[in-house]
């Protein structure tokens, strides 16, 4: 009788062991898992970014300097014949019919700073010559070019060299006789940077000496 009562009690302790082991196995929690971490890809600037414009540099040449003495000059024939100053020493080259740029004895022919006078015959008005101008310009040059003083007779402007990739100055002027009402005649100067200075001086004063013969 004591060995049935020993064996059911065992046969209860084991079911109530794996009763308790089921239980545990219900109640585990899961291991927690991770996504797996990729690389996150770069991202491309919003607005992109422009090169700063860089230009060759400029001829070894002194720079033009300002209070230069002139001596006055004649281009054309009467009755269409004009004076005009440049400065002494400076050597003449016929670009055109009734067209001469001046340049300083010795000076290179490409880089450096020099004069040009123009006899033209187109009948319009300064302001019309300036508007011109500078519509041309901005055909041929686009970004390339920036303008830099304006009025009725006068354009300034910078300007990119294509050819040699530099940085130029200019500005053209252009003239009407007295009583006239068309424009006549033309003047440019064009240089360096290093020559703006120079170029303001030279400019200012062979204007002011320019005039029809009558």
């Amino acid at each position: 009788m004591r060995v049935r009562w020993i064996g059911l009690a065992l046969v209860l302790a084991l079911v109530g062991a794996a009763a308790g082991y089921g239980l545990g196995v219900l109640l585990r929690s899961e291991p927690t898992t991770f996504a797996s971490a990729h690389p996150v890809p770069a991202v491309s600037p919003s607005i992109p970014i422009e090169p700063t414009p860089s230009y060759a540099p400029d001829i070894d040449y002194p720079a033009l300097e300002t209070g230069l003495t002139y001596k006055q000059h004649r281009i054309g024939n009467p009755p269409y014949e004009w004076e005009y100053d440049v400065p002494k020493g400076w050597t003449s080259f016929q670009e055109g019919f009734f067209e001469v740029r001046w340049r300083p004895e010795g000076e290179p022919t490409v880089g450096g700073y020099s004069l040009r006078v123009k006899i033209i015959n187109q009948h319009e008005s300064n302001e019309q010559m300036v508007a011109e101008k500078k519509a041309a310009l901005t055909e041929i040059y686009e970004d390339d070019v920036t303008f830099t003083g304006e009025t009725g007779d006068r354009l300034s402007f910078s300007y990119r060299d294509a050819a040699a990739n530099k940085l130029r100055y200019n500005t053209f002027q252009w003239f009407t006789p007295t009583g006239g009402a068309t424009a006549e005649f033309e003047m440019s100067v064009v240089g360096r940077a290093v020559d703006r200075a120079g170029l303001e001086d030279l400019l200012d004063h062979v204007a002011a000496s320019i005039h029809k013969r009558p």
